[in-house]
């Protein structure tokens, strides 16, 4: 269901900005909505994945999850805040720096729903961690079914393209007061005994990977933002920026499926246990050998990979095919812009990188459930610098070519450097 309301809403909103508010309103949007999930990671300081990480090893444990949960909690808040207080004051700043002051006073309209989103992030990790999954999968497509409500009031009111990035807020609000219910009716919260230890270990754990998550977020967007800088052209970033949300959303086929494997990843992959009390393991869990500690469950893991990628390859493979044959045809006409055309090529080259990495995007966190948040960080790190180099190189000779030959080089190249990295540091060949 989520997967179904991304393709409709998701690429839906895309293609209903750049047909109501044109090119350059949707390429002013998605420059706001870049720097927007780059704040939000921030906020977030990953501990969502701390969380997720944490909750995973003993969901049963209702106080110990409880402990977990409110040690979170707590600093997520002012995390949060913090974020959304930076990302205000540099919004005069972004505005001069790409020249658009619709960019900065979008800024301003998404602020709210930064604070929000940030915490959203926590709470899901919450969510994940209980492997409550349809719980998560309502709430997912409750987030986009708020997104197509949002935008059908923008366009009803003919918001001015500079107050677009509100939807952001309008949904992330709602959302973290439904996810406030969620929390309270499974997490005994008053039985939280402990957090301020389990603060320690979140923020330990959340500071060692927040560099990977936020590298992940600027990677996504990277390609449009170098665009944005480097190009005049404000149509031909529009352009380009569908094609790279149309791009995003298939790797949201990965993510789905990534989301669904993390909690099992996190007791498959955790390495072997070594011979102390089950208390000190779980008092110290990042203290553990880091290079080439095998994993615990090596045969269950390797087993479950097999059984994944028998399916979800030759699927990815499918709809990336399918999708690069269907642009020229399909998107100018639902855009009503003959000139969306030029980015039938940019966005085949995108699909390529898709198909090539597919046997590996959906263990984009296995590093990070095995307790190696450095070396995950390590990772995406490394694609980031891949990928801002290619840019830099390409852009300025190939344009929006140059910008999707980057973007699929850095996929396929983070792919197979998890794959030796993997081997290194877990002992899977993945």
């Amino acid at each position: 269901m989520p997967v179904a309301l991304l393709g409709i809403v998701g690429l839906g909103m895309s293609f209903a900005i750049a047909l109501w508010w044109g090119a350059a309103a949707f390429a002013v949007f998605n420059l706001v909505t870049t720097a927007y999930f780059v704040f939000a990671v921030i906020g977030a300081c990953g501990l969502q994945y701390a969380v997720l990480r944490a909750i995973a090893e003993q969901p049963d444990d209702r106080d110990r999850v409880a402990a977990v949960v409110a040690g979170a909690l707590v600093p997520g808040l002012a995390l949060a805040a913090a974020a959304t207080a930076g990302f205000i004051a540099i919004h005069p700043l972004v505005a001069r720096w790409l020249a658009s002051p619709a960019a900065g006073e979008g800024m301003l309209w998404a602020a709210p729903g930064l604070f929000c989103f940030a915490i959203n992030k926590l709470l899901f990790g919450v969510v994940n961690g209980l492997r409550r999954m349809r719980a998560f999968a309502v709430y997912t497509s409750l987030r986009y079914l708020l997104l197509a409500a949002a935008l059908a009031i923008a366009v009803r009111c003919d918001l001015a393209p500079a107050h677009l990035p509100a939807i952001w807020t309008f949904t992330e609000a709602i959302l973290l007061a439904v996810l406030t219910v969620e929390l309270l009716a499974t997490v005994p919260l008053r039985r939280a005994t402990g957090w301020t230890t389990w603060t320690r270990r979140h923020l330990t754990y959340g500071v060692r990977g927040v560099a990977a998550t936020l590298a992940y977020e600027i990677n996504t967007k990277l390609d449009v933002w170098m665009l944005g800088v480097l190009t005049a052209d404000k149509y031909a970033v529009g352009v380009y920026a569908l094609a790279a949300a149309l791009h995003e959303g298939v790797t949201q086929l990965a993510v789905v499926l990534q989301n669904n494997l993390d909690p099992t990843l996190a007791h498959l992959a955790a390495p072997a246990a070594p011979a102390t009390p089950a208390t000190a393991i779980a008092s110290a869990p990042d203290r553990r050998p880091r290079t080439h500690a095998p994993t615990g469950h090596p045969a269950e893991l390797l087993a479950l990979i097999a059984r994944t990628r028998r399916w979800f390859v030759p699927a990815m493979v499918g709809a990336c095919i399918a999708s690069a044959a269907m642009f020229p045809a399909v998107i100018p006409r639902l855009v009503g812009d003959p000139g969306f055309a030029t980015g039938t090529l940019p966005f085949a080259i995108l699909m390529t990188g898709i198909a090539l990495a597919s046997p590996y995007l959906p263990f984009g966190h296995l590093l990070l459930m095995a307790q190696r948040p450095g070396w995950h960080t390590v990772l995406i790190v490394t694609a980031v610098a891949i990928n801002a180099l290619g840019n830099l190189i390409l852009v300025p000779r190939l344009g929006l070519t140059g910008a999707a030959t980057a973007m699929a080089a850095t996929v396929v190249a983070t792919a197979l450097l998890l794959r030796g990295l993997s081997r290194h540091q877990l002992g899977i060949r993945l």
